[in-house]
């Protein structure tokens, strides 16, 4: 009876792969070295976006106007209400003030862990905006607190140095208008008055500059 040959009987390697099956196995370790490849790319473009996201907006804390339920902020495309509000110097300022120029609004409270992480990045990226504004009728930045007494403002801008313009609302009249549900906010305002940008929740350097870009 004949014996089946093994490769333990075959030193000389008459045993081969046809070359047919060869041919196969080649193509198949290239589709997978190429899923592979794929694969790679795919989570190389979606740690991208995720990163994008890290530098965009930052958690907003949640707030509940009081005597007001919580509604949605004014959208897009929609003309920016006018208000009145006292500085801490205690001057009355007005956004009409500021007709014909793109404004950045920033509505925020000294309570807020956000709102005080973003504000050395808000300074500095003002402070480059008012270095490229020659004629003095560019960006004008708004800083609202948001239900504080002004004295609690006060004592707390005196532990920092910010060079921030900031209106003091214990009152919560800013609300009535802009309807704000979280702290921080930003409202991003055209030459023609318009909203442009609007961001719930802290932003980052890159995120600051990408909104103004649509109002400058």
């Amino acid at each position: 009876m004949a014996s089946t040959p093994t490769l333990d009987s075959d030193p000389a390697g008459s045993l081969q792969v046809p070359p047919g099956r060869a041919g196969g196995l080649t193509a198949a370790r290239v589709s997978l070295a190429g899923l592979s490849v794929l694969a790679i790319l795919v989570f190389a473009v979606y740690a991208a976006y995720l990163a994008s996201r890290v530098e965009d907006v930052i958690a907003a804390e949640p707030i509940v106007v009081p005597g007001q339920g919580a509604t949605s902020p004014l959208g897009l495309g929609q003309a920016a209400p006018d208000f009145k509000l006292t500085n801490v110097e205690g001057r009355e300022v007005a956004l009409s003030d500021f007709a014909g120029r793109p404004v950045w609004i920033n509505v925020w409270a000294s309570w807020c862990a956000p709102c005080r992480a973003e504000m050395p990045d808000m300074d500095t990226v003002y402070r480059e905006m008012r270095a490229n504004d020659s004629s003095g009728t560019g960006l004008a930045l708004l800083v609202v607190s948001l239900g504080e007494d002004p004295g609690v403002v006060r004592r707390y801008l005196a532990t920092t140095k910010y060079d921030l313009p900031v209106l003091v609302d214990p009152a919560f009249a800013f609300t009535e208008r802009y309807r704000v549900t979280g702290l921080p906010t930003h409202f991003f305002i055209d030459r023609q008055g318009n909203i442009r940008d609007l961001a719930i929740g802290g932003l980052k350097p890159k995120a600051m500059r990408s909104r103004l870009a649509k109002i400058l």
